[in-house]
């Protein structure tokens, strides 16, 4: 059996640029050593939280985050894997695991944006509305006074 085909359908529903992100994920995690015994736990993992990884480390770094949690959590997840609750609802069964792996990826952009290793470039947007009913020469011109 494929097992990727699990993060495969996953993927269908979420927007283009992360769908790329995480197939690249799944190839950097196809790579790794020793993951050829856990894909079968891997995968559904990986899709439940597919929708909250942010696309920010590098794919192969993401990877090793996903590696690294599968090392500390697999008896765990085969657990829920095998387990009637995982018959009945596949995706409530695997939520708590999914959570656990975004929380561990978003500890790893934490990590490294305060060690300075990446940095965001926030895009500023300034919205100007010409149906508000503030005096000319308001915001952004000038500065508001209390009334």
């Amino acid at each position: 059996m494929n097992h990727r085909q699990i993060l495969d359908l996953a993927l269908r529903d979420l927007p283009a640029d992360r769908a790329i992100y995480l197939s690249k994920v799944a190839d950097a995690l196809a790579q790794h050593a020793g993951m050829d015994e856990r894909t079968h736990l891997t995968f559904p993992v990986l899709a439940a939280a597919a929708a909250g990884i942010e696309p920010v480390l590098e794919p192969a770094e993401c990877a090793d985050q996903v590696v690294r949690f599968m090392n500390q959590h697999a008896e765990g997840v085969a657990h829920t894997l095998y387990s009637a609750a995982y018959l009945h609802s596949p995706a409530k069964a695997m939520a708590p695991w999914a959570a656990k792996l975004k929380a561990a990826i978003a500890i790893a952009i934490m990590d490294q944006l305060s060690s300075g290793q990446l940095e965001f470039t926030e895009r500023k947007v300034w919205r100007f509305r010409s149906d508000s009913r503030t005096p000319p020469g308001a915001f952004p011109y000038a500065d508001a006074e209390e009334e």
